[in-house]
């Protein structure tokens, strides 16, 4: 997810699984971006911010990412933050009729001790806007995953996002598949197996 020039619209978005970026904007649904365009980071709460995952069977999530990269000039910053699984089945109700009986949907959010650290930077963010600084916001999901058995001929992933407390998930990229939409270095073969 692309938050650009410090303002309010969210461009395309990415999805990353294995150990490469999975670039999946043309997967992103029309109506996840006109949701997307009206998400403001600048007062959504980052304690609120959920992100999911449906993935087929044979694959498990082992840990999961959230990269925001503050850049104001030549001058660019990026922290990580490992996500904490959301354990909270009440939370996943508005993706009950995204399962199906080969796939797996794995949710995750900000650990709360990292939200003071997310603050910090959208203070940052706000501050340079607020001198009238132009820059750029990144979000980035990744997920480093592993192999329970064999794959699927379609290895096919949807990514869910839900920045409101009491909003419900919404796909961030649709069925986008391993073996067709990835770069080599992610194909399913190179996925690792659980052990």
């Amino acid at each position: 997810m692309n938050i650009s020039a410090f303002a309010r619209p969210l461009a395309a978005a990415a999805a990353v699984l294995a150990v490469a970026a999975l670039t999946a904007c043309s997967s992103v649904p029309v109506t996840s971006m006109v949701k997307l365009a009206r998400t403001d980071l600048a007062t959504a709460d980052p304690a609120a911010l959920r992100i999911a995952v449906r993935l087929p069977q044979g694959l498990r999530p082992r840990r999961v990412t959230l990269r925001i990269a503050v850049a104001v000039g030549a001058d660019k910053r990026e922290q990580a933050f490992v996500l904490a699984d959301l354990d909270d089945p009440a939370e996943l109700l508005s993706l009950a009729g995204e399962v199906t009986n080969d796939t797996m949907i794995y949710a995750f959010r900000i650990a709360p001790a990292d939200v003071p650290r997310v603050l910090a930077l959208r203070d940052e963010m706000a501050a340079h806007k607020a001198k009238g600084e132009r820059g750029s916001l990144t979000l980035g999901v990744g997920a480093e995953a592993c192999r329970i058995g064999a794959l699927p001929a379609k290895a096919l992933i949807t990514s869910y996002l839900k920045t409101e407390r009491a909003g419900d998930f919404f796909p961030l990229t649709r069925d986008v598949d391993l073996r067709k939409d990835v770069p080599k270095e992610a194909a399913p073969e190179r996925i690792p197996l659980c052990g």
